[in-house]
């Protein structure tokens, strides 16, 4: 494992997702916590220079008034995951964190996000150049700081609500024009200014979101320029993840599904974010389409609700009811209920895609980084949605780098 530091600049710094995510990794750091969840962790990484877990330094933006001891101690006091004794024996580090966190940008935000954002921290700027000047600094000044070796950049922020993207985000050189004029068009959000500002200066990027990220057009150009590995959108860590893991299931014994209805329950901010009927509908069109492509049926009725339930706070529900024919006309129906907490399953693959994606900086590798598609639940750039097959992606891309790193030790020896 490498012992360079790596900077994880966090794009909603102080949500759940990246609380659990700085929590977790110094938990582990200080042998405080097993590394449960962290497939990076795992023997199948044995051979490849990942940067350690211990290495790992943290900074990002932040648009509430609020900073990770609150946040850490806001989650226990809300989930019942983190105790007492570990937030006093990682109080050191958290405090630590909070001297690199910078107020955040909001680019035609949607209302929930707003709200959020009433008498928070947040970043002032006119032009959408300065939103880009602005966010480069703040990651330039972090990597100097902290003398690191590389900066991954991963947006964890709220869902956006869907818009129509500016047509300027399919041409590199139409998008800068676009970003230099005074005022910032409707199709401009803090997502895409974020990871135009991120690989404009060189960082790796991960999209944790269903928002507009690096995987449009333009900004995919931009990162082969720059050299720069990037990769998204929407981490799969629940509902979706049983999808992708179930349907082939399907698929494989000829079964054909007539209905797949999926209910969804939740109550933290993510919640009250996706209460905004726009915000909403960005969150279920990634949740419903893996499922419609793994299993190619255009007459399949599937659906997926998502609804707002306060007192659950980070703790998640599904139900899903499958309705599916066998042979001879048999109708016949599964059902499952899955209930997990939505940080604590999001936090590891967060780690995981900052590792692999430092890593794959460091391997002079640039533009997205397909296999890590098992990750997404819209894997740019990939069409396979099966999630064993996207874990076979990776598989393969670890065992490639390991064959090389072997022949290289070979030579040498």
């Amino acid at each position: 494992m490498s012992t360079q530091k790596t900077g994880l600049w966090l794009v909603g710094a102080c949500g759940g997702v990246a609380t659990l995510s700085i929590v977790g990794a110094r938990a582990v750091a200080r042998r405080l916590r097993p590394p449960v969840g962290l497939l990076t962790s795992t023997p199948l990484f044995d051979g490849l220079d990942l940067p350690r877990v211990d290495d790992l330094v943290f900074g990002g933006h932040e648009i509430r008034a609020t900073d990770p001891c609150c946040a850490a101690q806001e989650f226990a006091q809300r989930a019942g995951i983190l105790d007492a004794a570990l937030l006093e024996a990682l109080r050191d580090d958290l405090q630590a964190v909070q001297a690199d966190l910078r107020p955040g940008y909001l680019v035609n935000p949607g209302s929930a996000v707003k709200e959020l954002a009433r008498g928070g921290r947040v970043a002032r700027a006119r032009r959408p150049s300065e939103v880009v000047a602005g966010i480069q600094r703040d990651l330039a000044e972090f990597r100097e700081r902290h003398d690191l070796a590389r900066v991954v950049v991963v947006n964890l922020a709220s869902t956006e609500p869907p818009r129509e993207l500016p047509i300027e985000a399919a041409d590199l050189k139409a998008l800068r024009r676009l970003i230099e004029q005074p005022r910032a068009s409707k199709g401009l959000t803090t997502s895409l200014l974020t990871a135009f500002a991120a690989i404009d200066a060189g960082h790796a990027c991960v999209n944790f979101t269903p928002s507009p990220g690096s995987h449009l057009p333009a900004l995919q150009q931009l990162a082969l320029e720059r050299g720069v590995p990037h990769m998204g959108s929407d981490g799969k860590t629940g509902e979706t993840l049983v999808k992708t893991a179930l349907a082939p299931l399907f698929a494989g014994r000829a079964l054909r599904v007539l209905s797949w209805e999926g209910y969804n329950m939740l109550g933290n901010r993510d919640g009250f974010v996706l209460n905004d009927p726009h915000a909403r509908l960005s969150k279920t069109r990634s949740k419903d389409a893996a499922l419609r492509k793994i299993l190619g049926d255009g007459d399949l009725h599937s659906r997926v609700t998502i609804d707002y339930v306060p007192s659950l706070d980070d703790w998640k529900v599904a139900w899903d009811f499958i309705h599916f024919e066998g042979f001879l006309g048999a109708r016949m129906t599964m059902q499952f209920t899955w209930q997990g907490n939505d940080s604590a399953l999001a936090a590891p693959l967060v780690l995981d895609l900052a590792r692999l994606a430092a890593f794959a900086h460091a391997q002079g590798e640039a533009g997205l980084m397909r296999h890590l598609a098992g990750y997404f639940k819209s894997p740019a750039g990939v069409e396979e949605q099966s999630f064993v097959k996207q874990l076979a992606l990776l598989e393969a891309y670890v065992a490639g780098h390991r064959e090389r790193a072997a022949g290289s030790r070979k030579r040498r020896s």
